[in-house]
């Protein structure tokens, strides 16, 4: 029996503890547990782990293996945690996530890690452990990278076609209790699909997540069901790249929960395309128990939406919008200062565009360039940037929004947009959006009061987390 520990990193931008467990170890580390493999998942957000914490559970649950999920603004911790594993244990480490898929060699060059999976690791990561227990050949594992005779050797990963075939997360392997005091309290996440068959320049989804590949509807609804009989919950969080790429197989899901009598909410926590948006669909969602609707807006320019393969245009953004409100649902969106074909004249209008929409929780992040997406190469050729290139997506942070964090350093700046007018837009932005959210909240008046109370650091604190609770968004 092998005993593997999964860590999760806490990342430099988070400033809030976890409120539910992370669905990519949890993926893995389930499919290592039905093959009786001894697993521990640790998720470093939790409230009181530290890395005191992590060299206690290293001494207690003795790995043979110790694999982190890296994204980028996790490596700084990742890379602590490392050297406490080969300074005290014999353990090997291994790495995945994100972070991994992007830049495989950048990770596994590093002297600790001795080996790295790129893309998904539920059934390659259970062929390592199952040719190592038994003393077979595991160089040929895809997305396996590895060291040999001082060279680096990498496989290509393979997505996988049958995602019902996959085992649903065992959420009993984490702590749920450290996340809150009763599970059914917990928004568990789930993915009914992998991967997003769009190509918007900026977006690295298409390299991490690898092809779009779907759950069949009772797939889905099997889990929801499974999950909520256990533990009483009555909220999920769908974290799909692209929830409705077909409409009909979304509507099967709402009408499986519908026929179930699940009586469940749940949120559309990342990308809805505003083109695939109609009434039918958000009101057989909110029929459903869906209550919340993130649109992966990006741009109110039709310019800027052509310039980054953006699969929808400002007026399908403005339909989407008004049909999902009619349909009861709240309205999440964020917009993406610094894409290609924008300046701060097209920028300030999207506080207009939001307010004339009515969205209810708009939000600007600055645009940062991933390696292995076109607008890396895009920046790369055509900005001046503002730090190391290749430091970037580790240092900066999209969409973080406290006063005075990285949100305001942009990371590049062009001849047409220059970074005294990107800092002011973000700040512009953010500052209206954050009024028009209290106002919708209180009231325009006591909304404004809210709004210039929010500027003290202990009642923002205060403030993000009431919020969090009234709109359940997250």
């Amino acid at each position: 029996m092998t005993r593997v520990m999964l860590v999760y990193p806490k990342d430099i931008a988070e400033t809030y503890y976890a409120k539910r467990p992370v669905m990519g170890i949890a993926y893995v580390g389930t499919a290592l547990h039905v093959k009786n493999h001894l697993v521990e998942l640790l998720d470093m957000r939790i409230k009181g782990c530290d890395l005191d914490y992590f060299r206690e559970r290293l001494k207690e649950f003795r790995p043979d293996f110790v694999g982190f999920s890296i994204a980028a603004l996790s490596l700084e911790q990742a890379y602590a945690m490392m050297d406490i594993v080969k300074k005290e244990t014999s353990a090997k480490i291994v790495a995945g996530g994100p972070e991994v898929t992007l830049v495989p060699k950048k990770i596994l060059s590093n002297p600790n890690v001795d080996f790295v999976f790129a893309g998904e690791g539920e059934i390659s990561f259970r062929e390592f452990l199952e040719c190592h227990e038994n003393g077979k050949d595991y160089s040929k594992i895809s997305g396996l990278g590895f060291k040999k005779n001082g060279s680096l050797h990498f496989n290509n990963p393979k997505p996988i076609e049958d995602l019902d075939s996959l085992p649903f997360p065992d959420w009993d392997l984490f702590p749920l209790k450290k996340y809150k005091k009763t599970p059914d309290k917990i928004k568990f996440p789930i993915l009914t699909s992998r991967g997003c068959p769009y190509s918007c320049k900026f977006c690295d989804s298409s390299v991490i997540n690898g092809v779009y590949r779907a759950r069949s509807p009772k797939n889905v609804a099997d889990e929801l069901e499974q999950v909520h009989k256990k533990y009483g919950n009555r909220n999920f969080q769908i974290m799909d790249d692209n929830f409705a790429v077909y409409n009909k197989r979304a509507i099967a899901i709402c009408d499986e929960i519908i026929n179930r009598k699940l009586g469940i909410t749940w949120v559309v926590g990342q990308g809805f395309s505003p083109s695939k948006g109609s009434y039918e669909l958000f009101k057989k969602m909110y029929d459903a128990g869906c209550r919340v609707v993130y649109f992966g807006i990006e741009s109110a320019d039709d310019e800027v939406l052509r310039a980054i393969n953006k699969p929808h245009t400002v007026a399908q953004v403005r339909a989407a919008v008004k049909a999902a409100k009619a349909a009861g649902l709240i309205v999440k969106a964020p917009f993406i200062s610094g894409l290609p074909k924008s300046n701060y004249e097209k920028e300030k209008k999207y506080i207009d565009f939001f307010k004339e929409l009515d969205i209810d929780m708009p939000k600007m992040g600055q645009l940062i360039p991933f390696p292995g997406t076109e607008m890396y190469e895009w920046v790369m050729k055509n900005a001046k940037p503002l730090m190391d290139v290749d430091k970037i997506h580790e240092k900066a942070s999209q969409t973080r929004g406290a006063l005075d964090t990285d949100l305001f350093k942009p990371a590049f700046e062009t001849d047409d947009f220059k970074v005294a007018e990107r800092v002011k837009i973000l700040k512009e932005f953010q500052n209206e959006s954050e009024k028009w959210i209290l106002q919708k909240t209180f009231g325009r008046f006591f909304g404004i009061i809210a709004f210039y109370f929010s500027r003290n650091r202990r009642i923002r604190a205060l403030g993000v987390k009431f919020l969090d609770a009234y709109y359940g968004q997250y």
